[in-house]
């Protein structure tokens, strides 16, 4: 019995390689280019501020620090009277209202 006769399982079984010409040459024509949009360039703008705002600590040690020594000299420890008649004010127009 002989079975590799069967249609076309020789083919099947054989690695052909595609022909390729020896001679051919590539032609380049033109160059690449790439053109970014005014809207990509305002989101790189906004993610790269996003990025250091991050970064950026919430707490100012400075003002820390001056608060600190007005509680220790004790000028938190009253208040100015223009400063609750403005909060008066406030609190009064918001009732009548």
């Amino acid at each position: 019995m002989v079975i590799d006769k069967i249609g076309n399982i020789g083919k099947i079984l054989r690695s052909e390689k595609p022909q390729v010409p020896k001679n051919t040459s590539v032609e380049k024509s033109g160059s690449d280019s790439v053109n970014i949009s005014s809207e990509a360039v305002k989101a790189q703008e906004f993610a790269k501020s996003s990025e250091s705002v991050k970064k950026t600590s919430d707490v100012r040690q400075e003002k820390i620090k001056e608060i600190k020594q007005k509680l220790a000299d004790g000028k938190y420890d009253t208040i100015d009277n223009e400063i609750l008649e403005k909060v008066a004010e406030k609190i009064a127009s918001s009732f009548l209202r």
